[in-house]
């Protein structure tokens, strides 16, 4: 069984969730230690300019059907 591994952005106007076209990651730890800075990206369902942030991001493992089986979000701690 192949997991498809993703990173996954929420728009802030529509609040779905898309695959990101900027940036791909082999696993959590990666996703966890990058530096986001002013990158964005169109929404494709609303168009909408999304810039970034790792408080909407997301990186994620699917099964073959398309399930998300793992969710990896990044919290801020302050």
């Amino acid at each position: 069984m192949n997991n498809i591994k993703d990173c996954e952005v929420r728009c802030t106007k529509c609040r779905r969730w898309f695959s990101s076209q900027l940036f791909h990651f082999e696993d959590e730890e990666s996703f966890l230690h990058s530096v986001m800075y002013k990158n964005t990206e169109l929404c494709p369902y609303c168009n909408t300019v999304v810039t970034h942030d790792k408080e909407i991001m997301r990186f994620v493992e699917k099964d073959s059907s398309g399930k998300v089986i793992k969710e990896t979000r990044y919290v801020y701690d302050f």
